[in-house]
């Protein structure tokens, strides 16, 4: 049973950033795998796959592809991608190479850059996305097999700037905090791109990720994720997206892929697993998403998650004694 808990906030001015709350969720941090240069006449397949990549072009231009894309697409200077890992990248110097491009590993030379082909043609930046493993699905069904923002965009000026950082705190130096700095640029980088992708995402798009850039639908989310406690109608969050009831939840169907009320009850069950790991007890979980009845609370998460909350809780409990017991013992 949910308890209603619009006396304690008033909902029509309480907001949230949902792409800030699903980032932070998953503990997205970025790291920069490190600088790829290519030239001459060159095809390769980027194999990495259950991880979440991104590509940043700093110089000339090539042709990417993956598998159920219409044609390749060029991929020059200032474009980003963002792949989810569900299938391999290919980037090649020409569209009709795209069919032979392999995989084999390749070294970093002695200035520390990944070679492909001959001579200096394009060069791009590469980076992963590291995502809690616990809810690695979550953003992960969010994305697109690979979303592309292409470096001519309004929204994307911003990331021009931050590649120009990047590739100069690259740049061999003894400069203190060069590695903070680099991971914090990454990470900035990743988030920009996101919201540039926002902007523009195409309707035929998969993942949820785009329904945060449809203005009426995010006001609907925005509420959710700052209230998980209130009891939802379907009517409040059309209200709250300015749309009929029918219309919001069509629309909400098409471009999130479930019904609205299904959204709410995965984020609150998310929302309940981080305050399990953080160490809550089984009712303050289920409090802080609008539970009274911690028994309902344990179905609904059994259902979600396939484990009942408390047997949930003691298994983090026993992985962060196991922890510490490894660091202690490194420490004799």
């Amino acid at each position: 049973m949910l308890v209603d808990a619009s006396f304690m906030r008033d909902s029509s001015k309480m907001t949230s950033d949902p792409l800030s709350d699903v980032l932070e969720l998953v503990q997205a941090r970025c790291s920069l795998s490190g600088r790829l240069v290519a030239g001459g006449t060159w095809a390769r397949r980027f194999s990495n796959l259950y991880a979440i990549k991104f590509c940043a072009a700093i110089e000339g231009a090539c042709w990417c592809f993956m598998e159920g894309m219409a044609a390749p697409v060029r991929f020059g200077a200032g474009d980003v991608l963002v792949t989810n890992g569900t299938q391999s990248l290919i980037l090649a110097s020409n569209a009709n190479l795209i069919a032979g491009a392999v995989n084999t590993p390749f070294a970093q030379d002695q200035d520390g850059i990944y070679r492909v082909g001959v001579g200096s043609d394009f060069a791009m930046l590469a980076g992963m996305v590291h995502i809690d493993d616990r809810r690695q699905s979550l953003l992960l069904d969010g994305l697109p097999p690979m979303l592309h923002v292409l470096g001519t965009t309004p929204e994307a000026a911003s990331i021009g700037w931050l590649l120009k950082q990047l590739v100069h705190e690259m740049e061999p130096s003894e400069r203190p905090g060069r590695t903070v700095i680099l991971a914090e640029l990454a990470q900035l980088l990743f988030v920009t791109t996101l919201r540039a992708y926002l902007a523009h995402a195409p309707e035929n798009d998969t993942g949820w990720l785009k329904g945060l850039g449809d203005k009426r639908l995010a006001s609907a989310l925005s509420r959710m994720h700052a209230e998980p406690r209130r009891s939802w109608s379907l009517e409040d969050l059309a209200q709250a997206a300015g749309m009929s009831r029918t219309s919001f939840a069509v629309r909400f169907r098409e471009v999130m892929g479930m019904p609205p009320l299904t959204y709410l009850t995965q984020w609150r069950m998310h929302v309940a697993e981080r305050q399990l790991l953080a160490g809550v007890t089984v009712a303050e979980a289920a409090d802080a998403i609008g539970y009274t009845s911690e028994s309902a609370f344990s179905h609904a998460f059994k259902r979600s998650m396939g484990v009942a909350p408390g047997r949930y809780r003691k298994a983090a409990e026993d992985l962060q004694e196991a922890g510490l017991k490894h660091r202690e013992a490194d420490s004799i």
